[in-house]
Protein backbone atom coordinates (compact mmCIF):
# COMPACT_ATOMS: atom_id res chain seq x y z
CA UNK A 1 0.00 0.00 0.00
CA UNK A 2 1.29 3.30 -1.00
CA UNK A 3 0.93 6.42 1.26
CA UNK A 4 0.31 8.83 -1.62
CA UNK A 5 -3.35 9.14 -2.28
CA UNK A 6 -4.62 8.97 -6.36
CA UNK A 7 -5.11 11.06 -8.67
CA UNK A 8 -7.17 14.19 -7.34
CA UNK A 9 -10.82 13.66 -8.71
CA UNK A 10 -13.55 16.33 -8.19
CA UNK A 11 -16.21 15.86 -4.98
CA UNK A 12 -19.83 15.63 -5.73
CA UNK A 13 -20.95 19.25 -4.99
CA UNK A 14 -23.84 20.57 -3.73
CA UNK A 15 -24.20 16.82 -1.61
CA UNK A 16 -25.04 15.89 2.41
CA UNK A 17 -22.61 15.36 4.52
CA UNK A 18 -22.82 11.58 4.13
CA UNK A 19 -22.57 11.49 0.73
CA UNK A 20 -19.10 13.78 0.78
CA UNK A 21 -17.71 11.27 3.39
CA UNK A 22 -18.96 8.52 1.03
CA UNK A 23 -16.99 9.66 -1.80
CA UNK A 24 -13.98 9.57 0.23
CA UNK A 25 -14.68 6.08 1.23
CA UNK A 26 -15.08 5.27 -2.77
CA UNK A 27 -11.83 7.10 -3.69
CA UNK A 28 -9.42 4.82 -1.61
CA UNK A 29 -11.75 1.97 -2.03
CA UNK A 30 -9.03 -0.46 -2.02
CA UNK A 31 -6.80 0.77 1.20
CA UNK A 32 -10.58 0.71 3.14
CA UNK A 33 -11.00 -2.55 1.73
CA UNK A 34 -7.66 -4.04 2.74
CA UNK A 35 -7.62 -2.35 6.34
CA UNK A 36 -11.65 -3.22 6.75
CA UNK A 37 -10.30 -7.21 6.19
CA UNK A 38 -7.37 -6.81 8.84
CA UNK A 39 -9.91 -5.33 11.38
CA UNK A 40 -12.07 -8.44 10.97
CA UNK A 41 -9.70 -10.81 10.82
CA UNK A 42 -8.08 -8.85 14.41
CA UNK A 43 -11.04 -8.63 16.21
CA UNK A 44 -12.31 -12.33 14.78
CA UNK A 45 -9.00 -13.73 16.48
CA UNK A 46 -10.27 -12.68 20.40
CA UNK A 47 -13.85 -13.43 19.33
CA UNK A 48 -12.93 -17.14 18.91
CA UNK A 49 -10.19 -17.51 21.62
CA UNK A 50 -12.45 -18.38 24.54
CA UNK A 51 -14.48 -20.86 22.45
CA UNK A 52 -11.54 -22.61 21.65
CA UNK A 53 -10.43 -22.30 25.42
CA UNK A 54 -13.91 -23.98 26.37
CA UNK A 55 -13.44 -26.38 23.54
CA UNK A 56 -9.84 -27.58 25.62
CA UNK A 57 -11.46 -27.61 28.75
CA UNK A 58 -14.37 -30.19 28.12
CA UNK A 59 -13.27 -31.94 25.20
CA UNK A 60 -9.33 -31.98 26.80
CA UNK A 61 -9.47 -31.46 30.87
CA UNK A 62 -12.46 -33.05 31.39
CA UNK A 63 -12.96 -35.62 28.89
CA UNK A 64 -9.38 -36.53 30.36
CA UNK A 65 -7.85 -36.25 26.76
CA UNK A 66 -4.51 -34.60 26.27
CA UNK A 67 -4.22 -34.73 22.71
CA UNK A 68 -7.35 -33.42 22.34
CA UNK A 69 -6.19 -30.56 25.09
CA UNK A 70 -3.09 -30.41 23.16
CA UNK A 71 -5.31 -29.77 19.64
CA UNK A 72 -7.11 -26.91 20.84
CA UNK A 73 -4.78 -25.29 22.81
CA UNK A 74 -2.65 -25.40 19.53
CA UNK A 75 -6.01 -23.57 18.55
CA UNK A 76 -5.51 -20.96 20.68
CA UNK A 77 -1.93 -20.02 20.51
CA UNK A 78 -2.76 -19.92 16.62
CA UNK A 79 -5.69 -17.74 17.01
CA UNK A 80 -3.42 -15.22 19.30
CA UNK A 81 -0.43 -15.36 17.57
CA UNK A 82 -2.44 -14.25 14.26
CA UNK A 83 -3.97 -11.80 16.23
CA UNK A 84 -0.61 -10.63 17.05
CA UNK A 85 0.94 -10.30 12.93
CA UNK A 86 -2.33 -8.74 12.03
CA UNK A 87 -1.79 -6.14 14.55
CA UNK A 88 0.90 -4.57 12.83
CA UNK A 89 -0.92 -5.07 9.12
CA UNK A 90 -4.44 -3.44 10.77
CA UNK A 91 -1.71 -0.39 11.66
CA UNK A 92 -0.47 0.11 9.28
CA UNK A 93 -3.45 0.22 7.20
CA UNK A 94 -4.98 2.72 9.31
CA UNK A 95 -2.35 5.28 9.19
CA UNK A 96 -2.12 5.12 5.33
CA UNK A 97 -6.53 5.54 5.11
CA UNK A 98 -5.62 8.58 7.45
CA UNK A 99 -2.47 9.93 5.45
CA UNK A 100 -4.39 9.82 2.63
CA UNK A 101 -7.96 11.08 3.60
CA UNK A 102 -6.13 13.82 5.03
CA UNK A 103 -4.05 14.41 2.07
CA UNK A 104 -7.22 14.48 -0.31
CA UNK A 105 -9.25 16.45 2.13
CA UNK A 106 -6.79 18.90 2.29
CA UNK A 107 -6.59 18.89 -1.53
CA UNK A 108 -10.33 19.53 -1.83
CA UNK A 109 -9.93 22.59 0.56
CA UNK A 110 -6.86 24.22 -1.51
CA UNK A 111 -8.44 23.39 -5.16
CA UNK A 112 -12.41 24.60 -3.74
CA UNK A 113 -10.68 28.10 -2.10
CA UNK A 114 -8.37 28.50 -5.38
CA UNK A 115 -11.76 28.06 -7.69
CA UNK A 116 -13.61 30.34 -5.79
CA UNK A 117 -10.72 33.07 -4.78
CA UNK A 118 -12.15 36.28 -2.56
CA UNK A 119 -15.60 34.83 -3.05
CA UNK A 120 -14.72 32.54 -0.18
CA UNK A 121 -13.80 35.21 1.98
CA UNK A 122 -17.07 36.97 0.75
CA UNK A 123 -19.72 34.11 2.19
CA UNK A 124 -17.39 32.32 4.74
CA UNK A 125 -17.25 33.32 8.12
CA UNK A 126 -13.58 34.59 8.66
CA UNK A 127 -11.04 31.55 9.96
CA UNK A 128 -13.39 29.28 8.01
CA UNK A 129 -10.97 28.33 5.96
CA UNK A 130 -8.10 27.91 8.72
CA UNK A 131 -10.73 25.59 10.69
CA UNK A 132 -11.90 23.32 7.80
CA UNK A 133 -7.84 22.82 7.21
CA UNK A 134 -6.97 22.07 10.90
CA UNK A 135 -10.20 20.63 12.88
CA UNK A 136 -12.11 19.41 10.09
CA UNK A 137 -9.83 17.61 7.90
CA UNK A 138 -8.10 15.55 11.20
CA UNK A 139 -11.93 14.83 12.04
CA UNK A 140 -13.07 13.82 8.70
CA UNK A 141 -9.36 11.55 7.91
CA UNK A 142 -10.67 8.69 11.10
CA UNK A 143 -13.75 7.88 8.93
CA UNK A 144 -12.19 5.79 6.05
CA UNK A 145 -10.15 3.33 8.77
CA UNK A 146 -13.34 3.67 11.15
CA UNK A 147 -15.33 1.82 8.35
CA UNK A 148 -13.11 -1.52 9.45
CA UNK A 149 -14.00 -0.99 12.98
CA UNK A 150 -17.78 -0.58 12.31
CA UNK A 151 -17.39 -4.42 10.16
CA UNK A 152 -15.19 -5.81 12.04
CA UNK A 153 -17.47 -4.99 15.42
CA UNK A 154 -20.77 -6.43 13.71
CA UNK A 155 -19.10 -9.59 12.48
CA UNK A 156 -17.55 -10.37 15.66
CA UNK A 157 -20.82 -9.64 17.27
CA UNK A 158 -22.96 -11.90 14.85
CA UNK A 159 -20.38 -14.43 15.54
CA UNK A 160 -20.43 -15.16 19.12
CA UNK A 161 -24.29 -14.46 19.49
CA UNK A 162 -24.41 -17.57 16.88
CA UNK A 163 -21.63 -19.27 19.27
CA UNK A 164 -23.83 -18.58 21.89
CA UNK A 165 -27.10 -19.34 20.41
CA UNK A 166 -26.06 -23.23 19.45
CA UNK A 167 -24.49 -23.54 23.39
CA UNK A 168 -27.64 -21.80 25.15
CA UNK A 169 -30.50 -20.04 23.36
CA UNK A 170 -31.20 -18.27 26.71
CA UNK A 171 -27.56 -17.15 26.64
CA UNK A 172 -27.51 -16.06 23.00
CA UNK A 173 -30.71 -14.39 23.48
CA UNK A 174 -29.69 -12.26 26.50
CA UNK A 175 -26.66 -11.26 24.47
CA UNK A 176 -28.09 -10.47 21.03
CA UNK A 177 -30.76 -8.52 22.52
CA UNK A 178 -29.02 -6.84 25.49
CA UNK A 179 -25.97 -5.25 23.93
CA UNK A 180 -27.90 -3.57 20.87
CA UNK A 181 -30.47 -2.40 23.53
CA UNK A 182 -27.44 -1.12 25.92
CA UNK A 183 -25.88 0.48 22.50
CA UNK A 184 -28.95 2.58 21.72
CA UNK A 185 -28.60 4.39 24.84
CA UNK A 186 -25.24 5.80 23.25
CA UNK A 187 -26.83 7.01 19.83
CA UNK A 188 -29.65 8.73 22.44
CA UNK A 189 -26.59 10.51 23.37
CA UNK A 190 -25.46 11.57 19.39
CA UNK A 191 -27.77 14.25 19.13
CA UNK A 192 -26.68 16.36 22.48
CA UNK A 193 -22.76 15.49 21.31
CA UNK A 194 -23.51 16.66 17.31
CA UNK A 195 -25.29 20.03 19.28
CA UNK A 196 -21.94 20.51 21.00
CA UNK A 197 -19.19 19.81 18.95
CA UNK A 198 -20.56 22.28 16.55
CA UNK A 199 -20.48 24.63 18.96
CA UNK A 200 -17.04 23.98 19.96
CA UNK A 201 -16.38 24.31 16.07
CA UNK A 202 -17.74 27.57 16.34
CA UNK A 203 -15.58 28.21 19.37
CA UNK A 204 -12.25 27.32 17.22
CA UNK A 205 -13.28 29.11 13.77
CA UNK A 206 -13.56 32.29 16.31
CA UNK A 207 -10.20 31.89 17.96
CA UNK A 208 -8.68 31.16 14.46
CA UNK A 209 -10.18 34.69 13.46
CA UNK A 210 -8.74 36.38 15.27
CA UNK A 211 -5.21 34.58 15.64
CA UNK A 212 -5.26 35.21 11.31
CA UNK A 213 -6.20 38.67 11.75
CA UNK A 214 -3.32 39.00 14.46
CA UNK A 215 -1.00 37.65 12.18
CA UNK A 216 -1.93 39.47 8.91
CA UNK A 217 -1.69 42.91 10.61
CA UNK A 218 1.20 42.65 13.12
CA UNK A 219 3.05 45.49 11.43
CA UNK A 220 0.32 47.41 12.54
CA UNK A 221 -0.48 46.17 15.23
CA UNK A 222 3.53 46.71 17.00
CA UNK A 223 2.94 50.65 15.09
CA UNK A 224 0.05 51.31 17.22
CA UNK A 225 0.62 49.63 20.12
CA UNK A 226 -2.43 47.30 20.25
CA UNK A 227 -0.72 43.37 20.61
CA UNK A 228 -2.34 43.40 24.04
CA UNK A 229 -5.93 44.35 22.77
CA UNK A 230 -5.47 41.32 20.35
CA UNK A 231 -3.87 39.07 23.02
CA UNK A 232 -7.00 39.83 25.24
CA UNK A 233 -9.20 39.35 22.52
CA UNK A 234 -7.58 35.47 21.56
CA UNK A 235 -7.52 34.74 25.04
CA UNK A 236 -10.88 35.55 25.57
CA UNK A 237 -12.12 33.27 22.47
CA UNK A 238 -9.48 30.46 23.41
CA UNK A 239 -11.27 30.43 27.35
CA UNK A 240 -14.82 30.47 25.33
CA UNK A 241 -13.11 27.48 23.26
CA UNK A 242 -12.27 25.58 26.72
CA UNK A 243 -15.82 25.93 27.92
CA UNK A 244 -17.35 24.73 24.84
CA UNK A 245 -14.94 21.22 25.02
CA UNK A 246 -15.98 20.86 28.81
CA UNK A 247 -19.45 20.94 27.59
CA UNK A 248 -18.74 19.00 24.62
CA UNK A 249 -17.11 16.31 27.09
CA UNK A 250 -20.36 15.42 29.66
CA UNK A 251 -22.05 13.51 26.43
CA UNK A 252 -18.54 11.29 25.54
CA UNK A 253 -17.92 10.62 29.49
CA UNK A 254 -21.39 9.67 29.32
CA UNK A 255 -20.78 7.11 26.62
CA UNK A 256 -17.54 6.25 28.03
CA UNK A 257 -19.93 5.18 31.23
CA UNK A 258 -22.43 3.54 29.02
CA UNK A 259 -19.60 1.25 27.77
CA UNK A 260 -18.79 0.15 31.41
CA UNK A 261 -22.08 -0.33 32.19
CA UNK A 262 -22.62 -2.87 29.01
CA UNK A 263 -19.71 -4.84 30.01
CA UNK A 264 -19.93 -5.15 33.71
CA UNK A 265 -24.10 -6.22 33.02
CA UNK A 266 -23.40 -8.38 30.56
CA UNK A 267 -20.38 -10.15 32.89
CA UNK A 268 -22.37 -10.37 35.55
CA UNK A 269 -25.17 -11.63 34.06
CA UNK A 270 -23.75 -14.29 31.20
CA UNK A 271 -21.84 -15.50 34.45
CA UNK A 272 -24.64 -15.95 36.79
CA UNK A 273 -27.16 -17.34 34.81
CA UNK A 274 -24.23 -20.01 33.10
CA UNK A 275 -23.06 -21.30 36.67
CA UNK A 276 -26.69 -21.64 37.58
CA UNK A 277 -27.12 -23.45 34.13
CA UNK A 278 -24.22 -25.40 35.35
CA UNK A 279 -25.70 -26.61 38.40
CA UNK A 280 -28.53 -27.78 36.22
CA UNK A 281 -26.31 -29.86 34.22
CA UNK A 282 -27.70 -27.65 31.48
CA UNK A 283 -23.94 -26.52 30.56
CA UNK A 284 -20.42 -27.70 30.94
CA UNK A 285 -17.68 -26.23 32.43
CA UNK A 286 -16.01 -24.97 29.00
CA UNK A 287 -18.47 -23.64 27.99
CA UNK A 288 -19.29 -21.65 31.11
CA UNK A 289 -15.56 -20.50 30.62
CA UNK A 290 -16.32 -19.34 27.25
CA UNK A 291 -19.29 -17.47 28.24
CA UNK A 292 -17.55 -15.50 30.48
CA UNK A 293 -14.81 -14.70 27.90
CA UNK A 294 -17.28 -13.53 25.50
CA UNK A 295 -18.72 -11.44 27.84
CA UNK A 296 -15.61 -9.53 28.48
CA UNK A 297 -15.09 -9.53 25.10
CA UNK A 298 -18.34 -8.35 23.86
CA UNK A 299 -17.10 -4.61 25.66
CA UNK A 300 -14.80 -4.34 22.28
CA UNK A 301 -17.20 -4.28 19.38
CA UNK A 302 -19.44 -1.64 22.07
CA UNK A 303 -16.24 0.34 22.42
CA UNK A 304 -15.49 0.62 18.54
CA UNK A 305 -18.94 1.35 18.04
CA UNK A 306 -18.70 3.94 20.49
CA UNK A 307 -15.54 5.26 18.79
CA UNK A 308 -17.71 5.65 15.02
CA UNK A 309 -20.20 7.26 16.73
CA UNK A 310 -18.12 10.08 17.87
CA UNK A 311 -15.98 10.18 14.34
CA UNK A 312 -19.17 10.02 12.90
CA UNK A 313 -20.49 12.87 14.89
CA UNK A 314 -17.49 15.17 13.69
CA UNK A 315 -17.24 14.06 10.71
CA UNK A 316 -20.33 14.92 9.75
CA UNK A 317 -19.81 18.63 10.72
CA UNK A 318 -16.69 19.28 9.40
CA UNK A 319 -18.18 17.67 5.94
CA UNK A 320 -21.18 20.35 6.33
CA UNK A 321 -18.78 22.94 6.25
CA UNK A 322 -16.29 21.97 3.38
CA UNK A 323 -19.92 21.16 1.84
CA UNK A 324 -20.40 24.93 1.96
CA UNK A 325 -16.96 26.05 0.55
CA UNK A 326 -17.45 23.83 -2.48
CA UNK A 327 -21.11 25.24 -3.06
CA UNK A 328 -19.36 28.73 -3.16
CA UNK A 329 -20.05 29.98 -6.85
CA UNK A 330 -16.85 31.79 -7.84
CA UNK A 331 -16.90 35.32 -8.97
CA UNK A 332 -14.94 34.63 -12.20
CA UNK A 333 -17.11 31.81 -13.64
CA UNK A 334 -15.83 29.65 -16.77
CA UNK A 335 -16.71 30.28 -19.92
CA UNK A 336 -17.18 28.30 -23.33
CA UNK A 337 -14.10 26.04 -23.69
CA UNK A 338 -14.23 26.62 -27.54
CA UNK A 339 -14.00 30.16 -27.03
CA UNK A 340 -10.46 30.88 -27.83
CA UNK A 341 -9.34 33.98 -29.06
CA UNK A 342 -6.46 33.75 -31.70
CA UNK A 343 -3.05 34.66 -30.73
CA UNK A 344 -1.67 37.89 -31.41
CA UNK A 345 2.27 37.88 -32.32
CA UNK A 346 4.39 39.98 -29.75
CA UNK A 347 6.47 41.01 -32.30
CA UNK A 348 3.73 42.42 -34.50
CA UNK A 349 2.68 46.07 -33.86
CA UNK A 350 -0.89 46.83 -35.15
CA UNK A 351 -2.15 47.87 -38.32
CA UNK A 352 -4.82 50.01 -39.91
CA UNK A 353 -8.31 47.79 -39.68
CA UNK A 354 -7.05 45.25 -37.63
CA UNK A 355 -8.92 43.88 -34.03
CA UNK A 356 -7.31 45.48 -30.92
CA UNK A 357 -5.89 43.66 -28.49
CA UNK A 358 -8.30 45.14 -25.55
CA UNK A 359 -11.21 47.20 -25.74
CA UNK A 360 -13.19 48.37 -22.38
CA UNK A 361 -16.38 49.24 -23.54
CA UNK A 362 -17.31 50.93 -20.53
CA UNK A 363 -15.03 54.04 -20.66
CA UNK A 364 -13.91 53.59 -24.36
CA UNK A 365 -10.17 52.73 -23.98
CA UNK A 366 -8.50 50.65 -26.72
CA UNK A 367 -5.57 48.82 -26.60
CA UNK A 368 -3.75 48.22 -30.15
CA UNK A 369 -1.53 45.43 -30.43
CA UNK A 370 1.98 45.50 -29.60
CA UNK A 371 1.69 49.09 -28.24
CA UNK A 372 2.59 50.98 -24.52
CA UNK A 373 -0.25 52.57 -23.72
CA UNK A 374 -0.51 54.58 -20.59
CA UNK A 375 -4.11 55.18 -18.92
CA UNK A 376 -4.40 58.42 -17.02
CA UNK A 377 -7.29 57.79 -14.92
CA UNK A 378 -8.75 61.36 -13.01
CA UNK A 379 -10.03 59.17 -10.24
CA UNK A 380 -8.38 56.29 -8.16
CA UNK A 381 -11.37 54.31 -7.22
CA UNK A 382 -11.74 54.23 -11.32
CA UNK A 383 -8.57 53.16 -12.23
CA UNK A 384 -8.58 50.08 -9.83
CA UNK A 385 -11.99 49.54 -11.96
CA UNK A 386 -10.58 49.60 -14.84
CA UNK A 387 -7.82 47.54 -13.94
CA UNK A 388 -9.80 45.07 -12.91
CA UNK A 389 -12.17 45.17 -15.96
CA UNK A 390 -9.08 44.66 -18.29
CA UNK A 391 -7.97 41.53 -16.39
CA UNK A 392 -11.54 40.52 -15.64
CA UNK A 393 -11.44 40.64 -11.61
CA UNK A 394 -14.13 42.60 -11.12
CA UNK A 395 -16.02 41.54 -7.85
CA UNK A 396 -18.90 40.59 -9.45
CA UNK A 397 -20.01 38.55 -12.79
CA UNK A 398 -22.37 40.95 -14.49
CA UNK A 399 -20.95 43.70 -15.48
CA UNK A 400 -22.78 46.85 -17.42
CA UNK A 401 -20.35 47.17 -20.19
CA UNK A 402 -17.90 43.97 -21.69
CA UNK A 403 -14.23 44.25 -22.35
CA UNK A 404 -12.83 42.72 -25.17
CA UNK A 405 -10.09 40.71 -25.74
CA UNK A 406 -9.12 40.32 -29.58
CA UNK A 407 -12.72 40.89 -30.13
CA UNK A 408 -14.22 38.45 -27.58
CA UNK A 409 -16.25 39.51 -24.24
CA UNK A 410 -14.06 38.08 -21.49
CA UNK A 411 -17.56 36.86 -20.30
CA UNK A 412 -17.77 34.47 -23.08
CA UNK A 413 -13.85 33.43 -22.40
CA UNK A 414 -12.50 30.51 -20.64
CA UNK A 415 -11.30 32.42 -17.25
CA UNK A 416 -8.14 30.03 -17.83
CA UNK A 417 -7.60 31.75 -21.16
CA UNK A 418 -8.27 35.24 -19.86
CA UNK A 419 -5.41 34.65 -17.37
CA UNK A 420 -3.15 32.81 -19.08
CA UNK A 421 -3.58 36.00 -22.28
CA UNK A 422 -3.61 39.10 -19.48
CA UNK A 423 -1.89 39.83 -16.57
CA UNK A 424 -2.29 42.17 -14.12
CA UNK A 425 0.24 43.99 -11.21
CA UNK A 426 -0.77 45.30 -8.49
CA UNK A 427 0.75 48.57 -7.30
CA UNK A 428 1.35 46.96 -3.74
CA UNK A 429 2.70 43.38 -4.81
CA UNK A 430 2.08 39.93 -2.56
CA UNK A 431 5.35 38.66 -2.32
CA UNK A 432 5.20 34.86 -1.00
CA UNK A 433 8.11 33.03 1.10
CA UNK A 434 10.68 31.05 -0.63
CA UNK A 435 14.11 31.88 -2.15
CA UNK A 436 14.19 35.20 -4.07
CA UNK A 437 14.22 33.24 -7.37
CA UNK A 438 11.00 31.57 -6.73
CA UNK A 439 9.45 35.03 -5.55
CA UNK A 440 10.21 36.21 -8.98
CA UNK A 441 9.94 33.35 -11.15
CA UNK A 442 7.47 30.94 -9.57
CA UNK A 443 7.21 28.73 -12.61
CA UNK A 444 11.16 28.21 -12.61
CA UNK A 445 10.75 28.88 -16.02
CA UNK A 446 13.89 31.42 -16.34
CA UNK A 447 17.49 31.15 -16.28
CA UNK A 448 19.76 33.26 -13.73
CA UNK A 449 20.43 35.77 -16.97
CA UNK A 450 16.85 36.24 -17.76
CA UNK A 451 15.66 37.09 -14.07
CA UNK A 452 18.54 39.23 -13.90
CA UNK A 453 17.83 41.16 -16.73
CA UNK A 454 13.95 41.76 -15.69
CA UNK A 455 14.81 42.66 -12.62
CA UNK A 456 17.46 45.26 -14.44
CA UNK A 457 14.23 46.71 -16.11
CA UNK A 458 12.87 47.88 -12.99
CA UNK A 459 16.24 49.04 -11.33
CA UNK A 460 16.06 46.36 -8.96
CA UNK A 461 19.09 45.01 -9.62
CA UNK A 462 20.69 46.26 -6.45
CA UNK A 463 18.69 44.25 -4.55
CA UNK A 464 19.94 41.11 -5.82
CA UNK A 465 23.63 42.04 -5.46
CA UNK A 466 22.77 43.53 -1.72
CA UNK A 467 21.04 40.49 -0.77
CA UNK A 468 23.91 37.75 0.78
CA UNK A 469 22.81 34.76 -1.22
CA UNK A 470 21.60 36.57 -4.46
CA UNK A 471 18.96 35.11 -6.33
CA UNK A 472 19.16 31.96 -3.34
CA UNK A 473 18.45 34.46 -0.66
CA UNK A 474 15.50 33.24 1.57
CA UNK A 475 12.16 35.93 1.28
CA UNK A 476 9.87 36.32 4.06
CA UNK A 477 6.02 35.91 3.69
CA UNK A 478 5.14 39.28 2.20
CA UNK A 479 8.77 40.09 1.19
CA UNK A 480 8.85 41.61 5.20
CA UNK A 481 12.47 42.71 4.62
CA UNK A 482 11.89 44.53 1.57
CA UNK A 483 10.97 48.16 1.70
CA UNK A 484 7.81 49.28 0.12
CA UNK A 485 9.57 50.65 -3.06
CA UNK A 486 11.53 47.39 -2.93
CA UNK A 487 8.65 45.03 -2.84
CA UNK A 488 7.10 47.29 -5.72
CA UNK A 489 10.28 46.93 -8.31
CA UNK A 490 10.51 43.36 -7.40
CA UNK A 491 6.56 42.47 -7.91
CA UNK A 492 6.74 44.67 -10.96
CA UNK A 493 10.36 41.99 -11.86
CA UNK A 494 7.60 39.54 -11.38
CA UNK A 495 5.42 40.58 -13.57
CA UNK A 496 7.76 41.16 -16.18
CA UNK A 497 8.97 37.58 -15.93
CA UNK A 498 5.71 35.84 -16.39
CA UNK A 499 5.93 37.36 -20.12
CA UNK A 500 1.84 37.51 -20.88
CA UNK A 501 0.80 38.57 -24.48
CA UNK A 502 -1.02 41.73 -22.48
CA UNK A 503 0.47 42.89 -19.66
CA UNK A 504 -1.69 45.66 -17.05
CA UNK A 505 0.79 47.46 -14.67
CA UNK A 506 -1.18 49.35 -12.15
CA UNK A 507 1.05 52.59 -10.60
CA UNK A 508 4.27 50.57 -10.84
CA UNK A 509 5.82 53.62 -9.73
CA UNK A 510 4.38 54.68 -6.97
CA UNK A 511 6.08 54.01 -4.11
CA UNK A 512 10.06 54.97 -5.73
CA UNK A 513 11.71 57.88 -6.12
CA UNK A 514 11.62 60.45 -9.14
CA UNK A 515 15.08 58.99 -10.72
CA UNK A 516 14.02 55.14 -10.06
CA UNK A 517 11.32 56.31 -11.71
CA UNK A 518 12.40 57.28 -14.86
CA UNK A 519 14.96 54.13 -14.75
CA UNK A 520 11.86 52.22 -14.38
CA UNK A 521 9.71 53.53 -16.94
CA UNK A 522 12.90 53.41 -20.06
CA UNK A 523 13.59 49.42 -18.69
CA UNK A 524 9.53 48.33 -18.98
CA UNK A 525 9.48 50.25 -22.46
CA UNK A 526 12.66 48.61 -23.39
CA UNK A 527 11.69 45.05 -22.11
CA UNK A 528 8.02 45.60 -23.62
CA UNK A 529 9.19 46.76 -26.71
CA UNK A 530 6.69 45.42 -29.28
CA UNK A 531 4.56 43.71 -26.65
CA UNK A 532 1.12 44.84 -25.62
CA UNK A 533 1.42 46.73 -21.93
CA UNK A 534 -0.95 49.27 -20.36
CA UNK A 535 0.03 51.29 -17.47
CA UNK A 536 -2.77 52.82 -16.04
CA UNK A 537 -0.61 55.70 -14.60
CA UNK A 538 -0.10 59.46 -14.03
CA UNK A 539 3.66 59.35 -13.68
CA UNK A 540 4.84 61.54 -15.64
CA UNK A 541 7.88 59.22 -17.04
CA UNK A 542 5.78 56.39 -17.89
CA UNK A 543 3.57 59.15 -19.79
CA UNK A 544 6.58 60.50 -21.57
CA UNK A 545 7.75 56.78 -22.74
CA UNK A 546 4.69 55.17 -23.79
CA UNK A 547 3.29 55.10 -27.76
CA UNK A 548 0.13 56.80 -26.90
CA UNK A 549 -1.96 58.45 -23.59
CA UNK A 550 -5.20 57.85 -22.75
CA UNK A 551 -6.90 60.36 -20.56
CA UNK A 552 -10.38 58.84 -18.71
CA UNK A 553 -12.49 61.48 -16.57
CA UNK A 554 -15.71 60.57 -15.17
CA UNK A 555 -15.61 57.05 -16.55
CA UNK A 556 -14.87 58.02 -19.76
CA UNK A 557 -12.13 59.03 -22.44
CA UNK A 558 -11.99 62.62 -23.23
CA UNK A 559 -8.42 62.91 -25.07
CA UNK A 560 -5.88 60.73 -26.02
CA UNK A 561 -2.58 61.51 -27.98
CA UNK A 562 1.18 61.29 -27.13
CA UNK A 563 2.30 63.20 -23.75
CA UNK A 564 3.84 65.84 -25.31
CA UNK A 565 1.20 66.85 -27.32
CA UNK A 566 -1.23 66.84 -25.15
CA UNK A 567 0.81 68.86 -22.43
CA UNK A 568 -0.27 71.59 -23.92
CA UNK A 569 -3.87 71.15 -22.77
CA UNK A 570 -4.39 72.80 -19.47
CA UNK A 571 -7.22 70.00 -18.50
CA UNK A 572 -5.11 67.64 -19.37
CA UNK A 573 -2.32 69.06 -16.96
CA UNK A 574 -4.79 69.73 -14.00
CA UNK A 575 -6.13 65.71 -14.30
CA UNK A 576 -2.36 64.40 -14.60
CA UNK A 577 -1.81 66.53 -11.72
CA UNK A 578 -5.22 65.19 -9.27
CA UNK A 579 -4.20 61.68 -10.77
CA UNK A 580 -0.70 61.52 -9.49
CA UNK A 581 -1.81 63.18 -6.20
CA UNK A 582 -4.76 60.93 -5.71
CA UNK A 583 -2.70 57.55 -6.83
CA UNK A 584 0.16 58.49 -4.08
CA UNK A 585 -2.24 59.27 -1.75
CA UNK A 586 -3.69 55.67 -2.40
CA UNK A 587 -0.78 53.99 -2.86
CA UNK A 588 0.49 54.85 0.84
CA UNK A 589 -2.71 53.93 2.45
CA UNK A 590 -2.38 50.44 0.66
CA UNK A 591 1.36 50.10 1.73
CA UNK A 592 0.47 50.50 5.13
CA UNK A 593 -2.48 48.44 5.30
CA UNK A 594 -0.37 45.80 4.43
Amino acid sequence: MRSIPEPYSVPPTRATPWRFLWWLIRMQWTTVLQGTVCDVVWLLGLALTPWAIGRAIDEGLVAGDPGAFLRWLGVVVWLQLQHSLVQGLRDRAGSVNFERTSSRVNQVIVRASTRSTVAADRDLPAGALVTMASSDSWAISFVPLNVGSLVSAVVSFLTVSALLLRDSVLLGLLVIVGVPAFALLQFALVRSLHARQSVVRQESQAMNAVAADSVKGMRVLRGIGGESRFLARFRTHSAELGEAAKRAAWPLAAAEGVNVLIAGVLVAALTWIGAVLVAQGDLKVGELVSFYGYAGFMMLPVTLLNQVMRVAVAAVIGARKIGELLEVEPLWSDGPADAVPEPVSGAVRSVPGSVPALVDERTGATVRNGELLAVVVSDAGHARELVDRLGRLEMTDRPSTPTLLHGASTRALPIGVVRETVVVADPVPFLFSGTLREVLDPRGTHDDEEIRRAVAAVDAIDIVDAAAGGLDVLVGERGIEFSGGQRQRLGAARALLTDPEILVLHDPTSSVDAPTEERMADGIRAHRRGRTTVVVSASPPILTVADRVVLVVGGSVVAEGVHGDLLAEEGYRAAVLRARTDADMHAQADAEER
